[in-house]
Formats: structure tokens, sequence, C-alpha cells
């Protein structure tokens, strides 16, 4: 089982990456709604890929997972069709970029200090993603007293809403530009948290699951566009740090995050993750708008 696990994450690490660029290649326009297009898939399947797995579990055992295998398949077959030609759009686009910046007298440049603030901001949206995951259904079981039941339809509530986040945030990248719309979301997100620890009623809290959701996925697509911008010559690692580090700190910071629980409470948890908000809320502040066209 953790050797299947491992060889799931090797594949997910080689696949986003390259991934991310061959989008970036084929969004001549509206690289905002390319990238959310994207990511939406990913995010939805958040969504949806535990309650497929429970119903699955649950009328066939743990053996039905392996139906999975055809779902994975059927992906690989269609990839298989579809990414020669998607592949030599992409290869064409940055090949004319090349001979556009070998045309211009300027040099194009990595933005390390710029990225290392972005990184900031992921890291923040990264942590409180994985807090929210991880804790929420406890929360909404031990301190909102509510079922077990009703705590996992809160979590996917969370990850539907955010996915619809993510189509929005695209949007708003291509006419608004991805610094406002990172700003937008991380300034609002601390005091739409601080209102969700404060509150004991279970109709608020679900109305605030809503806009939380919503932030938490609508600077998805601004972050990753804007890291691609900071790291023109680095674009494979850009994306890598941007769609792949950003999982493995949430997941780093979850286990101190349960010691917490365990030695305090889940309020305390939940005061603790609107106080890491405030990080991407500052950083976001130090940004600079670029465009990688």
């Amino acid at each position: 089982m953790i050797t299947s696990c491992l060889v799931c994450g090797v594949g997910i690490a080689a696949y986003h990456p390259d991934a991310a660029k061959l989008v970036n290649g084929l969004a001549d326009v509206n690289q905002g709604h390319a990238m959310s297009v994207f990511s939406f898939g990913g995010n939805l399947g958040f969504a949806c890929g535990p309650i497929t797995v429970t119903l699955v579990t649950n009328a066939l055992g743990i053996s039905g997972v392996g139906l999975f295998i055809l779902v994975g398949g059927g992906v690989a077959l269609l990839l298989a069709h579809y990414f020669p030609a998607m592949r030599r759009q992409s290869a064409q686009h940055w090949q004319q970029k090349r001979q556009r910046e070998s045309d211009s007298p300027v040099p194009v440049k990595d933005d390390w200090r710029h990225f290392a603030i972005l990184a900031c901001v992921l890291f923040g949206r990264s942590i409180i993603f994985y807090g929210l995951n991880t804790f929420l259904v406890l929360y909404w079981m031990h301190i909102l007293k509510q079922s077990n039941t009703s705590g996992s339809l809160a979590l996917s509530v969370l990850f539907i809403v955010g996915a619809t986040g993510t189509i929005i945030g695209g949007h708003l990248v291509d006419h608004i530009g991805a610094v406002k719309t990172i700003r937008f979301a991380f300034t609002i997100m601390p005091f739409l948290l601080l209102a969700f620890n404060l509150t004991k009623s279970v109709i608020v809290a679900s109305a605030l699951l809503l806009p939380i959701g919503m932030l938490i996925f609508i600077p998805y697509s601004a972050i990753v566009l804007l890291g691609q911008c900071y790291l023109p010559n680095q674009m494979g690692l850009a994306s890598g740090v941007t769609l792949g580090l950003a999982i493995s700190i949430g997941g780093i910071a979850t286990p101190f995050l349960g010691q917490v629980a365990d030695a305090t409470s889940l309020i305390t948890v939940f005061f603790i993750l609107t106080a890491v908000a405030l990080i991407p809320m500052g950083a976001a502040y130090f940004i600079i708008e670029l465009t990688i066209k």
C-alpha cells in the first residue's frame, strides 16, 4: 500500500509542472481562465474523490478501489491521443517567445526576490487549506456538536464551492490582474476565519464556509501564473513549487496542528489558522504585477 502511494505521488509530481507550462503555452489569451480550467479539474477531484471512494468501498469493499484504474486508464488514453498535438502547439509558442527575447536588447531575468515573497503567500494558503481539510469535520462534530455525516457534508461543500472559486479567480486574473486577485482574496480571508472561529451557530458557520471556500481557491491560478512570470527561465521549477511544494508544506504543518489540538483544543487550531492567514495577507502587498507574454 505504501509503495502504491509513493508511485502515485511520483506520478502526480511529474505531471503537474510540465502540465502547467503546457497550459500556459496553449493559452494565447485569457491565461487566467485557461489555468483556472486546468486547476478546476484537480480541485473538483479533491471534492468528489473522497465521496466517490466511500461509495465504492461501502458497496464493494476495499478491493473496489481497483475500479479507479479504469478511470486512470481512460484519462491516459485521452492524453495519448491529444497530447502530441498540444505539445507541438505549446512548443511553437515557446519557440516564438524565445525568438522575441533573443531579438530584445534586454535579457529576461528571473525575479527570485518576488518569487520568494509569493512563496510566503503560497505556503500560508497551503497551511490554511490543509488545516481546514484535516480539522473541519472534527470541528463540526466536537465544537458545533453535529454528526460525522454533517461534518463530511460541510467539507464537501467547502471543496465544491472552492472548485467554483477557481473558475472565478481565473476570470478575475484576466480582468484585474494576478496581484489584485491575490490581494482581494487574502485581505478578506482572515476576517472570515475569525468570524468562523467566534460563532457557535451551525447556520452562521455553514454560511461562512461558502466565501471561505471561494477565497481559498480564487487566487490559485493567479499564484501559479505569477510564479511563472517571476521565473520565466525556470518555468518548470516555478510550476513545481506553486503546484507541488505547496501541497507538501501544508501536509508538513498539519501534524503540528494536530499536536496543538491534542494539547489544547480545536478552537486554538482554528485561531492559529486565522493568524497564519495574516502572512499571505501581508505578503500579498509586496508582490508586483508582471506579464508572461
